[in-house]
């Protein structure tokens, strides 16, 4: 596979063209534009933390365009290479990530690397400048960048998702003197956009992203017309930052730490400050938070509503809505066929190109519950297509099957998924605010599709001193050409199917003494920070009787702090895990939020299938991606790392990608973080400052729903052997040592058969490695001596048993 053909590919399917006026992309062959934005000059190419890669001479965004026959204005050109080149290095980007081999990601790490970097300012453009560019076009070309936030650190609200006071001052002046600009926004998350409805000269505005390094070429592409945009927003774009609901509930600046009342909070343009449990009136203590300088929380006050849910119930317009992108051409979406099937209901639907030229469509299914009991968001994404290259005139058919367990939601009252008795419409389109009901669908009585039982829900404490957002139904009754009638028998609930243990391997975990069993319950290497680098005799294992270390690393390649530990006498042998979301480092591939872009299940397949050669290649075992946490927030430090706001399109993301991993290459994917970890600021908190990881107070119902579907489709349908729990809490219980979410639901509900990893990081605050190990998080990473101590303390207090290391130590061995 080429992959940097593959790379582009990616880019150029899902670069986002959010606005066109006047058709003025694409440009001209030959035609000269004014470049400005020192973006031009220093793409965005990455992310930061685990989701950073480096490449090498990676093209810019000029040099790609002027290669494609776009001609720079010569003076502002000139200007911007000076500027570059004289500008002192940034000791910030001197740190490579990639590089760091046996340095352990532990909490002391994150506290050095995960510090919250500014974005850059914009050179200051001289006025004369501008005017003699604008005399020899009437084209600019504006690229805006950002790359802050990342591991442990959020974006910030001032001078981060809006513009800072320099980017202002280079607006204003391009949009003074250039009647078309095209706007570039190469960002690493969402910025504030409500100032390009002002500025009427901005016709154009392409959303790439966070593109890899071959974005430079994919966007080039498209500005001159040899390839016709056909990405879709993952996201909402709000009017304002106030327009999302946890707007108020999110927590951005790490080095803010006063709390803040919630009557004062609510008075204040998302304040700064941390929000902890005193911010909503709640008790630190009961919620057992104890001895802590500072008690963070992030209550997850828009429940159900996240995203374009909370849009479309509660009638907020957008700026640009989810699932929207335009095209140099023009389709009609036309519903021909609807077939009740055994296991769902397919659409066959039409899509005819009636622009002028080729390009690409992508058509979305959307599900509205008309239901008495159990209110529903307006509708909900549950099935979407992509056609190939439709020409001009011509026209391609889609099917689209929408299974029946999609119409189900959770009654958090009888613990069970169902399909209430009510009618359901389809609703067909290519964005979340253009769609038109299509089928109805007629439900005669309560369907149960799956029996649970209440898990994660909120402390007793909490429940009477919160409110979430509610709101009754806005949906009318509405015509629609099929109809179809759902009864109990057309559906099987959902039952989970137990191996039997596998003997040979069942007597190997017996015959092992129980300091083996705890050092295989952790990873291998001293479990302490920069370990590599500090000397000394910091043990990577822990002794027998004779001295003799009990595990060993037996990779060829994987290094302490990145394996599992080896007991080679008895079989068992060491792996090697590697991040991240972006790849392993080979290839800088575009980051999963523009990935998520394309809505292509066969580029996502095609992407895992590329990583996976790259793992195979350098003998990577665990592939630590991909990550399918939600956009909650657009301040959300590592919304880079993650597909969408919508559960339904992350977790169809993150299958296709495994699928191409694990059916190509003798390589497993290790999804991540599991779960509710939607917040870096304090979700693991910080000893130094004496705070406490981040506790996400959530609703079972949202939880089940919204954060844990993507993981639950990945058990489902993906065949995973390997989970990544996250730092934070949830319900003040640390997902790493929360039994309701590690083994009743995850194995018990779901039928998850493989193990459990911690994050990488030290154990200072985060869960006990005895209590992980009880809760059903099997293996602490990076771990070391000092958990395997904290193991052994565990077993002689009782807090975890025997077998619960030999259960832990089984489904390890058995997923290798």
């Amino acid at each position: 596979m080429n992959t940097s053909k593959a790379a582009r590919m990616l880019a150029q399917e899902s670069i986002v063209l959010l606005k066109n006026e006047n058709a003025v992309l694409p440009l001209s062959g030959g035609s000269t534009a004014a470049f400005f934005g020192r973006t031009q000059m220093d793409l965005v190419y990455s992310g930061n933390g685990s989701g950073a890669s480096h490449a090498q001479n990676c093209k810019n965004i000029l040099t790609a365009c002027e290669e494609k026959g776009i001609h720079a204005e010569t003076e502002l050109k000139q200007y911007y290479l000076d500027m570059a080149e004289n500008e002192p290095k940034d000791p910030g980007d001197l740190f490579d990530w990639t590089n760091v081999t046996e340095c352990v990601n532990s909490g002391l790490m994150y506290e050095i690397f995960g510090q919250y970097h500014a974005p850059k300012e914009e050179y200051t453009v001289p006025d004369d400048l501008v005017k003699k560019a604008s005399k020899k076009t009437d084209t600019a070309v504006l690229a805006l960048g950002r790359n802050s936030g990342g591991e442990e650190c959020d974006r910030h609200l001032y001078e981060d998702y809006e513009l800072l006071p320099s980017e202002k001052v280079l607006v204003d002046q391009v949009c003074a003197r250039f009647r078309n600009v095209v706007l570039i926004l190469n960002i690493n998350g969402l910025i504030d956009l409500s100032w390009t409805k002002e500025k009427e000269n901005i016709r154009s505005i392409l959303f790439i992203g966070i593109p890899g390094e071959e974005g430079a070429a994919a966007l080039a592409d498209i500005l001159v017309g040899n390839v016709n945009p056909s990405g879709k927003l993952p996201v909402t774009i709000a009017r304002a930052y106030e327009d999302y609901p946890s707007a108020k509930h999110f927590s951005w600046d790490k080095d803010q730490t006063e709390g803040l009342q919630n009557a004062a909070y609510a008075e204040q343009r998302a304040s700064a400050g941390l929000l902890d449990y005193d911010s909503y009136g709640l008790d630190a203590v009961e919620n057992g938070s104890i001895g802590f300088e500072k008690s963070p929380v992030t209550v997850y006050q828009e429940d159900i509503y996240a995203g374009y849910r909370y849009f479309d119930s509660f009638q907020k317009e957008p700026l640009y809505p989810f699932g929207h992108g335009l095209s140099y051409s023009e389709f009609q979406i036309m519903p021909v066929a609807v077939k009740k099937e055994h296991d769902g209901i397919s659409l066959k639907i039409s899509v005819n190109n009636v622009g002028e030229c080729a390009g690409k469509e992508v058509v979305q299914v959307y599900l509205t519950a008309c239901v008495e009991r159990i209110r529903r968001p307006y509708q909900e994404l549950k099935g979407f297509e992509k056609t190939g290259l439709v020409n001009a005139r011509e026209e391609e058919e889609l099917t689209i099957l929408i299974p029946w367990r999609e119409l189900a939601c959770y009654d958090e009252e009888r613990a069970v998924y169902v399909i209430e008795k009510g009618r359901y419409l389809l609703r067909v389109g290519n964005s979340s605010r253009n769609t038109v009901p299509v089928v109805r669908i007629d439900v005669s009585e309560d369907i149960v599709t799956m029996r649970c039982a209440n898990r994660l829900g909120l402390k007793s404490c909490n429940r009477s001193r919160l409110k979430f957002l509610s709101t009754e139904s806005i949906w009318a009754e509405q015509e629609t050409e099929w109809f179809i009638s759902l009864e109990k028998q057309d559906i099987k609930e959902w039952s989970v199917k137990r191996q039997a243990p596998r003997q040979e391997l069942d007597e190997l975990v017996r015959s092992l003494s129980k300091e083996e069993l705890a050092a295989l319950c952790v990873g291998y290497g001293p479990g302490v920070p920069f370990a590599a680098f500090l000397g000394g005799n910091n043990p990577e294992t822990i002794c027998d009787g004779q001295g003799v270390p009990l595990t060993t690393n037996s990779h060829p390649v994987g290094f302490p702090g990145y394996v599992s530990p080896a007991i080679e006498e008895k079989g068992i042998d060491s792996v090697f895990y590697k991040d991240g979301p972006a790849g392993i480092g080979e290839v800088t591939w575009p980051t999963e939020m523009l990935i998520a872009c394309c809505f292509d299940k066969k580029l996502w397949y095609m992407w895992g299938n590329a990583v996976g050669a790259e793992c195979e290649k350098q003998q990577v075992d665990y592939w630590l991606a991909p990550a399918v946490n939600l956009h909650r927030n657009p301040l959300g430090g590592r919304n880079f790392e993650y597909f969408s706001e919508d559960p339904f399109l992350t977790g169809i993301c993150a299958c296709e990608t495994v699928k191409g991993v694990q059916e190509n290459h003798p390589v497993k994917v290790c999804p991540k973080h599991f779960a509710v970890n939607e917040q870096e600021t304090y979700r693991r908190g910080n000893e130094k400052r004496n705070i406490d990881a981040v506790d996400s107070v959530i609703r079972e119902r949202a939880a089940r729903e919204l954060y844990l579907k993507p993981f639950e489709m990945l058990v489902r349908e993906a065949d995973i052997s390997c989970l990544m729990t996250s730092f934070n809490k949830i319900n003040g219980v640390f997902a790493g040592g929360n039994k309701d979410l590690c083994t009743h639901i995850l194995r018990g509900e779901w039928g998850y058969s493989g193990y459990v990893v911690t994050d990488w990081g030290d154990m200072d605050i985060v869960v006990d490695g005895a209590d992980a190990v009880a809760a059903g998080n099997d293996v602490v990473m990076p771990g070391g001596p000092p958990v395997i101590g904290q193991i052994l303390k565990g077993l002689e207090e009782g807090r975890v048993s025997i077998e619960e290391l030999q259960g832990a130590v089984y489904r390890l061995l058995e997923s290798r």
